[in-house]
């Protein structure tokens, strides 16, 4: 299904014409709970891997919450799913003993811990999170000599790098070049966090028209823009900005818990906004980006419960993806916003 993003409420080009030099454009992804094949665009769904390429690890040391199975993810978010139906219905019992048992079982501290050694000696699969084909996704980076962008990340912590977000690793391919066959990790692999479970989604991408985050314009028009906020209760200059929920491309994600910062490669070149890995995943159920399509599902609490990834960042923060706009070879940087 298509999704058409409303007309901003606010034309910032027109309020200030210096900011149509600056605009670039996004692709919102519009994820929504599905069963993607691997020969759709997804997020979080099975991936084209080459035959003779070993899925791919990390290497420690690492940090988890507590170890828990895919499959064991997915059953919880399976029976925690069915609540919302069973609160529509204002049943008084919640869960069924199956399902109490189900989850207390998975839910048992230290259940998989004689498992650990698995992980410190043969590092940690990584995790499907994006596949993105140029055919789904227009302005997708290198396009001339790939087809296919493939993100996956580690499900744990890396406290060597003092950093509380998945380490993230790009594959892009041409599939003319490649024999290629559906791969998902196997439903016993371990994960640290299950937060960094991405649910399987179905895409709908749709090309939007972006503006940089306010730290990022020159100072005069900065401050134009600030006056203009202050003036007028109902103008965001964010809201009308920059797509929330997961996309592509674009200015990326506003800058909310850190200065804004000059992303560079290590090097040297400018890295620039790639994917924007949403917590949750709610593409914006509570502003003025929900799809017109859909503009009277905010209030079905649990149609909104299938929008989400089901994916929770840091302390609810968003994910920006950087790539290198020189060489696809260069690791990503990212950084938390």
């Amino acid at each position: 299904m298509p999704f058409t993003t409303p007309h901003r409420p606010y034309d910032l080009a027109a309020m200030w014409p210096e900011l149509a030099a600056l605009a670039r454009t996004a692709v919102r992804l519009h994820p929504r709970h599905g069963d993607p094949t691997a020969e759709q665009s997804s997020i979080g769904g099975p991936l084209l891997w080459p035959v003779d390429e070993p899925w791919p690890t990390c290497s420690g040391p690492h940090e988890w919450n507590s170890l828990q199975t895919l499959d064991e993810v997915f059953e919880e978010r399976r029976i925690l799913d069915l609540t919302w139906g069973k609160r529509m219905a204002r049943e008084p019992e919640i869960f069924t003993a199956e399902e109490r048992a189900t989850l207390d079982r998975i839910r048992q501290a230290g259940r998989n811990d004689a498992r650990q050694d698995q992980i410190r000696t043969a590092g940690a699969p990584l995790l499907p999170v994006a596949q993105l084909f140029t055919r789904d996704v227009p302005g997708l980076p290198f396009r001339e000599r790939f087809d296919l962008l493939q993100v996956l990340w580690c499900p744990y912590d890396h406290p060597e790098a003092e950093k509380y977000e998945p380490a993230v690793h790009l594959r892009w391919r041409d599939t003319s070049r490649s024999v290629l066959k559906p791969v998902y990790p196997d439903g016993n692999t371990l994960v640290g966090f299950d937060d960094y479970v991405p649910s399987r989604c179905v895409i709908a991408p749709e090309e939007v028209v972006e503006f940089p985050d306010l730290g990022l314009l020159p100072p005069e028009l900065r401050e134009s823009i600030k006056a203009t906020s202050e003036r007028v209760e109902a103008f965001s200059y964010s809201e009308n900005a920059l797509a929330p929920g997961w996309k592509v491309n674009g200015h990326g994600a506003a800058w909310m818990i850190t200065d804004v910062v000059d992303v560079r490669c290590e090097c040297g070149a400018e890295a620039k906004p790639l994917l924007t890995a949403a917590t949750g995943g709610m593409d914006g159920l509570t502003s003025t980006w929900l799809p017109l399509e859909e503009r009277d599902i905010a209030a079905d609490i649990e149609k909104r419960y299938s929008y989400s990834v089901d994916v929770y960042l840091g302390r609810g923060y968003d994910l920006q993806i950087f790539h290198c706009g020189l060489d696809p070879e260069h690791p990503p940087v990212m950084e938390m916003s």
